[in-house]
């Protein structure tokens, strides 16, 4: 999934980016050139009228280019809110995002086929189209009021990977010179992780997540509570060992703070279950990141490890993981696995 996402995130910013660098100024009102008077005034990036001589009526390429690069902010607009559905289980956002794909992918694959490109541009709506049709195909299999599957919702996720590929295929072919010269492409590129938040309803950092044990005996809640970021640490004890981060790497301390809450009903069983540390992934730019095992007593802090509390008993430590030396917090992300419950916590502000 994250790998899908990260695909996706790049396109989302690289897709307006292709489409001002191919068409840098747009008309007044959104008018297309139906005529070719000697002058007509634009509307630069900066929002300021420009006098400039007007185009030639645009080509069967050039409105191909122009229907990918406009229409692909859309498609995967609402294809990052399909895979943020189904990781949250709601379903009926779910379907109604897939309806809303399939509509628009629907009308577009029309559009595409009915203009007359030339042999050069023919590749280029060749993976157009194969994306589209993947897109229909990830927005169709959800349908229906029957129960989603694990296996039909990795099958959808799958197709809109395919749909994502193709379209970063079309979207290179529709770079022209003075796309490739700008710099446009390597800049959005290098900003990708600013275009939309992965998790838009994850946890702000110190917040609390209550949750229950499997049989609904116990409660308890977690709580992300510090991250930052260091070169090196060593464990303490009778063999001190040391750590220290590869080049280009640094180590990410994240302190997790789990408490048992309380038992309830007329069970015996008062001891609480709570997440391992293998239970915590780091998301990051599109890639995942696993804690590196429990290294025990630090020099600082202790390490969090998992395993089960009393009644009213709390622990708290430190996960520990290798990640880019330059990470920027405010993109990170931390997911916990408890039960069926997946919460996420933002890192922004952190560090």
């Amino acid at each position: 999934m994250a790998g899908c996402i990260g695909v996706l995130l790049a396109l989302y910013l690289l897709a307006p980016g292709a489409f001002a660098a191919v068409f840098p100024y747009s008309l007044i009102n959104g008018s297309e050139p139906s005529e070719t008077p000697e002058n007509t005034i634009f509307q630069g990036a900066d929002g300021e009228n420009i006098t400039a001589p007007f185009p030639e009526p645009l080509s069967d390429d050039e409105r191909l280019e122009a229907l990918i690069v406009s229409a692909s902010v859309s498609l995967l607009e609402i294809s990052v809110g399909q895979i943020y559905s189904a990781h949250t289980h709601d379903d009926v956002a779910l379907r109604n995002r897939a309806a809303d794909i399939c509509t628009l992918a629907g009308s577009l694959r029309a559009d595409a086929l009915a203009l007359e490109v030339s042999p050069e541009k023919a590749s280029v709506r060749s993976d157009f189209v194969v994306a589209l049709d993947a897109f229909i195909v990830a927005g169709t299999l959800p349908g229906g009021g029957a129960p989603l599957s694990q296996s039909l919702m990795d099958e959808a996720l799958d197709h809109l990977t395919l749909g994502a590929e193709h379209l970063s295929g079309a979207i290179q072919g529709c770079k022209t010179p003075h796309t490739e010269s700008s710099g446009t492409g390597s800049n959005l590129m290098n900003l990708m992780a600013e275009s939309i938040p992965v998790f838009p309803d994850a946890l702000q950092i110190g917040s609390r997540f209550c949750f229950d044990d499997a049989g609904g005996a116990n409660s308890g809640s977690l709580i992300v509570s510090q991250a930052k970021t260091l070169q090196s640490f060593y464990t303490v004890g009778e063999k001190p060992q040391n750590y220290v981060a590869r080049p280009g790497e640094s180590f990410l301390l994240v302190i997790i703070r789990a408490t048992h809450l309380g038992h309830k009903g007329d069970g015996t069983n008062y001891r609480l279950q709570i997440p391992r540390e293998s239970a915590f992934t780091l998301h990051y730019t599109g890639e995942t990141y696993s804690p590196i095992s429990s290294p025990g007593p630090t020099n600082r802090g202790e390490s969090y490890s998992g395993g089960t509390l009393d009644r009213r008993e709390s622990i708290s430590g430190y996960l520990f993981f290798e990640v880019p030396e330059d990470i920027d917090l405010s993109h990170a992300y931390i997911e916990a696995s408890i039960g069926r419950s997946r919460p996420v916590w933002s890192l922004a502000g952190e560090g």
